[in-house]
C-alpha cells in the first residue's frame, strides 16, 4: 500500500526532512509528501529551500506543494476565521483524498503553527483509519541557528512520538465522510447525521448477524407491536414456550452485543427507532 507524509511547514523546512528521513529508515514506504503551507514571503522561501532539497536527496520521493489560500486571496498567516477554513479544508480534502485513493496517511506535527497542528488533528480525527498515523518529534536541535541542517546527524538528540487520537475509521461514519461532502464544516456542524447513520447500520448487523430468521421473526413483531409471549405465540403459529426460548436467546444475544444487561424493555427500547423507519 502506498504511503502518503502531509506535513505542515514553519521557517525552517528541516521539520519536514527529519521526520521523513526518521519514516524512511523504520521501513515505512513513503511515496509522496504533500506540504502545506502559507504563503507569508519567508514561508515561501523555506518551501523553495525544502522544494530544493527533495530533488536530490530524495528523488523517488514525489513534493507536493499546497500554499493555503481562500477563494479570494493567498493565506499569509493563520489570522482569521477565513484563515482557520482554508486551512482546515486543506488538511481535509488531501487526506480524503489520499483516503480514497486507498493510501495510508502519516500527518506530521512538527513544523508550523500550533494551531495548524490542531486543525489537521480535527481532520485526522473525522478521517483516519487503524492504519494511518499521526507524528510529533521533540528535538533539543536549534534549526534556526547558524547551521541549517536538513538531516540529522548522530549527535543529535530527538525523539518522534505516535501521537494517540480518537478515531472514526472503523465506523460507517467514516465512510459516509469519504464520499460525502468536501465541506469539513458542514461535516462537523452536523455530527448526529453521521453518528445516527453509524448506529443505524450497527443495529441492521446485529439483527443479521447474531439472529436467526426464526429469531428475527419473533423479534420484530416483539418490536413493532410490543405483544406478551402468547400473543406473539399466537400471531406465530408457535407454542408459547418457543416463543420464550427464542427471546430468552435474543436477549443473550443483544446482552453480548451491548455489553449490558437486557431485557424486553430494553430491547424494544433500543430498536424501536430502527423498525419505525419502515412503517
Amino acid at each position: 500500500m502506498k504511503h502518503v507524509l502531509i506535513s505542515t511547514l514553519g521557517s525552517e523546512p528541516q521539520g519536514v526532512t527529519w521526520l521523513l528521513d526518521w519514516l524512511l529508515a523504520k521501513a515505512y514506504p513513503i511515496g509522496e509528501v504533500v506540504v502545506i503551507h502559507t504563503q507569508a514571503g519567508y514561508i515561501v522561501r523555506a518551501a523553495e529551500a525544502l522544494a530544493a532539497e527533495f530533488a536530490t536527496a530524495y528523488p523517488a520521493v514525489r513534493l507536493r506543494l499546497r500554499p493555503l489560500s481562500d477563494e479570494q486571496r493567498a493565506v499569509t498567516d493563520i489570522a482569521s476565521d477565513r484563515d482557520i477554513w482554508a486551512l482546515l479544508r486543506a488538511f481535509y480534502c488531501e487526506i480524503r483524498a489520499a483516503r480514497r485513493a486507498g493510501q495510508t496517511v502519516h500527518l506530521s506535527l512538527v513544523s508550523g503553527r500550533k494551531t495548524m497542528a490542531v486543525f489537521g488533528m480535527v481532520a485526522a480525527q473525522l478521517l483516519f483509519s487503524r492504519e494511518d498515523r499521526i507524528w510529533h518529534m521533540i528535538s533539543s536541535a536549534a534549526w534556526d541557528g547558524i547551521e541549517k541542517r536538513m538531516h540529522p546527524t548522530a549527535e543529535d538528540r530527538y525523539e518522534v512520538i505516535q501521537v494517540p487520537f480518537l478515531r472514526w475509521g472503523e465506523q460507517a461514519a467514516a465512510r459516509l465522510l469519504l464520499e460525502g461532502p468536501e465541506d469539513p464544516w458542514e461535516t462537523l456542524l452536523n455530527p448526529p447525521a453521521y453518528a445516527e447513520a453509524e448506529m443505524k447500520r450497527r443495529k441492521r448487523d446485529f439483527w443479521q448477524q447474531y439472529l436467526t430468521p426464526a429469531e428475527q421473526q419473533a423479534a420484530r413483531l416483539l418490536v413493532r407491536e410490543g405483544l406478551d409471549n402468547v400473543a406473539l405465540a399466537r400471531r406465530l403459529g408457535k407454542s408459547p414456550r418457543t416463543v420464550a426460548n427464542q427471546l430468552s436467546r435474543v436477549y443473550r444475544a443483544c446482552e453480548e452485543w451491548l455489553g449490558m444487561p437486557v431485557n424486553r424493555a430494553v430491547f424494544i427500547a433500543e430498536f424501536a427507532p430502527l423498525f419505525r423507519e419502515e412503517e
